[in-house]
């Protein structure tokens, strides 16, 4: 029997969970060092040692990738990278390049392009290969040639070539290194204002949809085009091309493929960076030529986004030239037909970066600073303050104010340089950038500074900064002692004695610098007095200068002395000030004074109280800005605390009651809504309602609102005169006591609104539609208030306007005749004081339909009913006869055939169709030649109608079915009358 394999986990097995440990370990170290192993191979760096670099490149923004010429590995240079014969340079999107060559030409690669650089060791001239994207290529030292499709272009020294090339989408960009197509190029060369120079050259082109534009902004450049050698198949196997007659291409010339019409922008590069040395915004001259018509308008558009939004639109037809000003940062521009619009091929864009380049600032040395020595002229640190753009800086140093044959011209990449043996004498010195990014820039120097170098017999004294009078020793602390350097010393003596004399020396320590620490000074420099000084010494341990002596007192015990309350920058107020405890705490002995000052030097001192303990009270300060600090002098020494500033200010200004008039109405059903504009620096208000006069109990109090608007049900408060009363407050916090502000009041006329009471009809009533049409009742209101003007309205839903308007009616108002419906009425109405005493709200009712009249009763012929040869024997005609209804006033007989045609129909009072017997009503049918035998139908409508025949109420029809029975007519049987006379 084959037994199933047990395949269960079982979790309590320990081998069993260690071994899923190892595995996730191990799996995740493959993971790992797989991940690491691929982010070095992505951004590996090659660097080749047998051949010699042409060139660097550097980028920005992103990474670009090299690949060499007998590679076919991309990788990612670093910055600086060299750059060999050969190799291939590919920028990725918003990525850009630039490429230095050893005789300052300089390329700029742009986004998604392409290049192959070519520069053999025997010759000068450099040779780029454009494949796809924007290059610019600025000469200096030597020419450069550009090739892209069938186009050569030899750039000549001092100039500056832009070259625009974007591939067909079928087409791989690194085929375009090999140019193959056979397909014919043209193209046409177009410079501003009239020029046309028509078309240019001829030849092959590498891309059937590409696009080639060659601007030139600056210098010369030859454009050769290479055509076909036409039948000589060794010639096209050798790839060799005959040369037609190169075009000279001079400053502001365009070369755009094809013969469409186009815009190109010649100034700024794309790319470019320009350097602005203005305070604020660079004047930037946008130059371009077009091959439209001189009546199109083009459109010139800058934005601070690629996507342009909130972009500048400036229209500059007929212009080939304009001037912006710009701001620091990326600026990006497009140039465009109007009616073609900025996404045709025949447009042009870019972008370019402004820098912020202002002029150095010198710090060191300072203006007008003397450096004296005594034997060695002493070195001169210069030292200023330059910016981002500058890539190194010309330091220059004369003897004249105008820096004419400066005695040194020295090139800086920093911002510091030491110069040894400038010479006795008056220097004056300026520092001017240098500009890479731009180095067509005159770059604006810095002011010109001075400084001077003597020559003493004897230096200057030593100057002595630390330690203080007290020097504090406590807790093994170390005791630093530091002076100003001497200008010859090489090392200096320190020299710490307990008398003046300086006799009984405890300490004399050397350093080479100007600065000297004690470690542990209080086992050295136990409490008591000392004085010190230093020396400045010469290589040769000569004394070259010295301090004068200087005292100060060690204690081993830690000072304290330092202010409490209030703090530094302490808003008191005024009326709080004489209840405010200033506090401190120290441990010191001597003689306490509170000193308070309107200057922070204390120099005239407002208040300067002598105090015991650790608190003072009772002070009275006008308003003001003060400082508060408190001294502590003993026989060594006069200590103070840091002073703190205080505020002792006034009460807040009161807040402003706003639309609140001389009367208040009360409205019976809303609330009053007050408001006050805000106090600066109030945390909330206090609000409150009273009788005029003293101590008059509020009649409405709110302590704590901070909003700037309360709302208030006054329905309570009766008719009369109050006062409204609004103050602000501000809490207490770390930095200000509590403040509050002058109160606001302001005294008005409450007056309860007692608007019209719509009495009648009541709210939703419902009215019989006959009673509204012949009997319509009235509208009925009240009023306490006498209205001096009042307007009474009746409006009915779904109509438009009013049904009834009324100006100063009477408090009760006939309705005209109104028809069903839904209404609604109001008074609108004003006192003689102008309020608003209006019905609160419309009155609503609503008028029924008129009924109909309730159908007759039949009495004959009864329904079914059969007139026969017996009933017609004694009757000429046919009596109908129903009982009456009390409100017509009309009605209508009809009678119907069997087939529900009508063959009949009269309309009769109900005076004539009374009976004088038995109060019924009846109509007598004459007219029998329009009964027949079968069955009818007879029908009676009530109707009521008005004195001028106008149908007012229609009934409900009564109908009876009856019928007629009267025998078939025989056939009349003749003899026959046979052959008559004469026939």
């Amino acid at each position: 029997m084959k037994m199933k394999r047990n395949t269960k986990y079982s979790p309590d097995s320990v081998a069993g969970v260690l071994q899923d440990i190892f595995v996730v370990l191990f799996s995740l170290s493959v993971i790992g060092c797989t991940a690491f192993l691929f982010f070095n191979n992505l951004n590996k760096t090659i660097e080749r040692n047998d051949k010699t670099p042409v060139a660097t490149v550097s980028y920005k923004y992103k990474s670009v990738q090299r690949k060499f010429l007998d590679r076919s590995v991309w990788d990612r240079p670093v910055q600086y990278s060299p750059v060999y014969n050969g190799d291939i340079i590919r920028t990725a999107p918003s990525s850009e390049a630039t490429i230095y060559f050893p005789d300052q030409n300089v390329i700029n690669v742009g986004a998604n392009t392409m290049i192959q650089i070519f520069k053999q060791a025997q010759k000068d001239e450099t040779s780029v290969q454009v494949a796809e994207g924007s290059v610019s290529v600025q000469t200096v030292g030597s020419k450069v040639a550009v090739k892209a499709d069938d186009v050569s272009v030899a750039v000549e020294k001092d100039s500056v070539l832009h070259v625009q090339k974007f591939e067909s989408a079928e087409k791989e960009a690194e085929n375009a290194l090999t140019p193959t197509g056979e397909t014919s190029f043209s193209g046409s060369i177009f410079a501003g204002g009239d020029a046309d120079r028509g078309s240019a050259v001829r030849g092959e082109s590498a891309s059937a949809g590409g696009m080639l534009r060659l601007t030139v902004e600056k210098g010369t450049a030859a454009m050769t085009a290479l055509e076909e050698a036409g039948s000589d198949a060794r010639a096209v196997r050798s790839g060799a091309a005959a040369a037609v007659q190169p075009t000279v291409l001079s400053e502001g010339d365009v070369v755009q493929a094809g013969n469409k019409a186009a815009v190109s922008m010649i100034c700024p590069a794309p790319g470019a960076r320009l350097i602005n040395q203005y305070k604020r915004v660079l004047p930037v001259s946008f130059s371009w030529r077009s091959s439209f018509p001189d009546n199109t308008e083009l459109v010139l558009e800058t934005s601070r986004n690629r996507n342009f939004t909130n972009a500048r639109r400036l229209s500059v037809k007929g212009l080939q030239e304009v001037t912006l000003y710009e701001e620091a940062g990326t600026v990006y521009w497009r140039i465009y037909a109007a009616d073609r619009g900025a996404r045709d091929e025949s447009a042009d864009s870019g972008k370019f970066i402004v820098l912020d380049a202002p002029p150095p600032v010198p710090l060191e040395p300072a203006p007008d600073r003397r450096f004296a020595y005594k034997g060695t002229i002493p070195a001169v640190r210069f030292l200023w303050k330059g910016n981002e753009v500058s890539s190194s800086y010309m330091l220059e140093a004369a003897d004249n104010p105008d820096m004419r044959n400066p005695a040194v011209r020295k090139h800086v990449s920093g911002e510091t340089v030491t110069l040894p043996n400038l010479g006795e004498g008056v220097w004056y010195w300026r520092v001017t950038p240098n500009y890479i990014a731009d180095e067509s820039v005159t770059a604006k120097p810095s002011e010109v500074s001075a400084f001077s170098i003597e020559k003493q017999k004897e230096l200057p004294p030593i100057e002595l900064i630390s330690p203080s009078a007290i020097a504090d020793t406590a807790d093994g602390k170390s005791l630093a002692f530091s002076w100003k350097r001497a200008g010859e010393a090489v090392k200096y003596r320190l020299v710490i004695a307990k008398s003046e004399s300086m006799l009984d020396a405890v300490v004399e320590r050397t350093s080479d610098i100007n600065y000297c620490e004690l470690k542990n000074a209080a086992k050295t420099l136990p409490n008591g007095t000392y004085y010190w000084m230093v020396e400045g010494l010469d290589k040769n341990g000569e004394r070259l200068t010295s301090s004068a002596h200087s005292a100060f007192r060690s204690r081993d015990n830690e000072v304290v002395l330092r202010s409490l309350f209030p703090p530094d920058n302490y808003i008191l107020a005024d009326t709080l000030c004489l209840d405010t405890r200033f506090t401190w705490k120290t441990n010191l002995e001597g003689e306490q004074r509170f000193q308070v000052s309107a200057s922070e030097d204390f120099s005239s001192p407002v208040l300067n109280v002598k105090t015991q303990g650790s608190g003072i009270d009772g002070i009275v300060l006008p308003q003001g800005d003060y400082f508060w600090r408190v001294s502590v002098k003993s026989e060594f020494e006069a200590l103070e605390t840091p002073p703190k500033r205080l505020t002792v200010a006034p009460a807040l200004p009161p807040p402003e009651l706003v639309g609140i008039g001389d009367v208040v109405v009360i409205h019976p059903k809303k609330k009053n809504t007050f408001a006050w504009t805000a106090v600066p620096g109030a945390d909330y208000y206090q609000v409150k309602i009273t009788k005029p006069g003293l101590n008059s109990e509020p009649l409405y109090e709110n302590l704590y609102i901070t909003d700037t608007d309360v709302e208030m049900a006054l329905q309570s408060i009766q008719d009369g005169d109050y006062i409204m009363s609004v103050q602000g407050f501000a809490s207490s916090t770390l930095t200000s006591s509590r403040r509050y502000s002058y109160a606001a009041d302001k005294a008005f006329m409450l007056k309860h609104l007692r608007p019209v009471e719509l009495v009648s009809p009541e709210h939703n009533a419902k009215i019989g539609g006959v009673d509204a049409a012949l009997n319509p009742g009235l509208l009925k209101w009240s009023s306490v208030e006498k209205p001096v003007k009042s307007r009474l309205v009746l409006e009915k839903a779904g109509q438009r306007g009013s049904v009834l308007s009324v100006s100063d009616p009477s408090f009760s108002v006939k309705l005209p005749p109104l028809t069903a419906g839904n209404y609604r009425w109001r008074v609108i109405a004003a006192t003689g004081d102008g309020f608003d005493i209006s019905s609160l709200q419309d009155s609503s009712f609503t008028v029924l339909p008129i009924p109909p009249l309730e159908k007759v009763a039949f009495v004959f012929p009864a329904d079914g009913e059969t007139l026969g040869v017996n009933f017609f024997k004694s009757n000429r005609s046919i009596v109908f006869r129903w009982k009456k209804n009390g409100d017509a006033t009309h009605y209508v007989i009809r009678l119907y055939n069997e087939k529900k045609q009508k063959i009949f129909e009269r309309e009769i009072t109900a005076s004539a169709a009374s009976s004088r017997t038995g109060g019924d009503c009846t109509f007598e049918f004459t007219d029998l030649a329009q009964l027949s035998r079968g069955i009818f139908y007879a029908e009676a409508i009530p109707e009521r109608r008005l004195k001028d025949g106008t149908l007012f109420q229609n009934g409900i029809i009564s109908s009876r079915r009856f019928v007629i029975d009267l025998p078939k007519a025989a056939s009349v049987e003749t003899d026959a009358p046979g052959v008559l006379y004469g026939k």
